[in-house]
């Protein structure tokens, strides 16, 4: 990506004081490139830098053949201190509302039956979920639970209530660890159409299996994240050598 001009930047920076302080809402239509151009005195590939670099940072969303629009606020996810998607969202201030696009009993692929440690063709939960971050789609989530170890799962209020707190509260089930693998991917038709998204777009796929304090699979799921509305944080720690001075052999 070529260096944005210090013009760019000064524009962008005005631009995103203007969104913050809620000169432009939410889903409003900014001006144009000829607009702005004119009004700030600058040229129109001064502008669409300016535009490159609130799109990189989160704060519009261009639409072709419609117009540029103040985008919703990324949410960011920490991988450290948050044993859920939904936990870390709601820690960053979000209301999150929960659709259940689907529930189905069906008998196990060999891919999830493998994660729950369960037989070929045992039955399964299979649940499909929409997540929404402050009205807007933001993850579509597809979980498995083992049906033989947990009677009468299927007909949980999972829309109103968590899936952990039910396990937890209804089944005694305490859920302690669990293992992540996170790859980019676009989004197929059925896939982008209740994220709301054009097919195609990218999405940050996640496939988690989640065990129980007896070591237990009882989760296998796989979510897609909306690339455009958040952003996964990782922090590592460098171990420090051993910096104690040595003492020297005599020779």
């Amino acid at each position: 990506m070529s260096p944005r001009s210090p013009l760019a930047l000064s524009l962008a920076a005005s631009l995103e004081r203007e969104i913050l302080s809620g000169h432009w809402p939410v889903g409003s239509k900014l001006p144009t490139e000829r607009e702005l151009a004119a009004r700030s005195r600058v040229s129109r590939q001064v502008v669409r830098e300016a535009f490159d670099e609130l799109e990189r940072a989160g704060f519009i969303i261009r639409r072709q053949g419609s117009g540029t629009y103040v985008a919703g606020r990324r949410l960011e996810q920490s991988l450290l201190g948050h044993f859920s998607i939904v936990d870390a969202l709601r820690s960053s201030g979000a209301t999150i509302t929960t659709e259940v696009l689907s529930r189905t009993v069906t008998p196990a692929l060999p891919a999830v039956a493998a994660s729950l440690d369960i037989d070929p063709d045992a039955s399964v939960l299979e649940l499909e979920r929409l997540r929404r971050a402050d009205g807007e789609p933001l993850m579509l989530e597809q979980t498995w639970l083992p049906a033989d170890r947990l009677p009468g799962i299927a007909a949980a209020q999972f829309s109103d209530t968590s899936l952990y707190a039910i396990l937890r509260e209804e089944y005694g089930v305490l859920l302690v660890r669990a293992t992540e693998s996170f790859e980019p991917v676009v989004l197929h038709q059925d896939e982008a159409r209740p994220l709301e998204v054009a097919a195609g777009s990218p999405a940050l796929m996640l496939l988690r299996t989640t065990y129980d304090d007896a070591g237990v699979p009882m989760e296998a799921a796989r979510a897609l994240l909306r690339a455009d509305r958040c952003r996964t944080l990782v922090e590592r720690r460098v171990e420090e050598p051993d910096r104690t001075p040595r003492a020297r052999t005599a020779r």
